[in-house]
């Protein structure tokens, strides 16, 4: 999301109450400008909060799940923590075999296109942009969940 826009989005989500959690995983995956300034600017502000995973636990889904890079294993290891703990939490996962873990994991999950419905429905972005982003991400390498990832929605 912090390459498709500003980070603005994000911002309002967390100005809206949502928590933003991601792993180093995640933050090692934004590799190009301007997603990797965006980045470190919302965990400067605390609107994004960076968490740690355990290791021992890390090795551990690393093995069984073989398919997953390390930013899904950080994600499913938090949902999972969330889950257990009572916490209202989703896991943004776009990639297939994550999703597929996730679910079978029973962890609430979204893709980016869901997290923009979620924009959409608590008033972060309208209509117009929703379809603007979800047509910018279907011009970009994103896999989509739907083969319509564009503003048809």
């Amino acid at each position: 999301m912090t390459e498709m826009d500003d980070g603005e989005y994000l911002r309002a989500m967390s100005l809206l109450g949502f928590k933003l959690i991601i792993t180093e995983g995640v933050v090692r995956e934004v590799k190009r400008e301007p997603g990797i300034s965006r980045l470190r600017k919302a965990v400067e502000e605390k609107w994004i909060e960076v968490q740690l995973t355990s290791k021992a636990e890390y090795e551990f889904f690393r093995k069984r799940y073989p398919m997953l890079d390390y930013a899904e294993v950080e994600i499913i290891q938090k949902g999972l923590e969330f889950k257990h703990s009572g916490l209202d939490y989703c896991c943004v996962l776009d990639e297939g075999a994550g999703r597929r873990i996730a679910k079978s994991l029973g962890l609430n999950k979204t893709g980016t296109e869901g997290l923009l419905v979620v924009m959409n429905q608590s008033g972060v972005v309208d209509e117009v942009t929703m379809k603007k982003l979800l047509n910018k991400l279907g011009q970009s390498s994103f896999r989509s969940s739907s083969p319509n990832a564009s503003a048809k929605r």
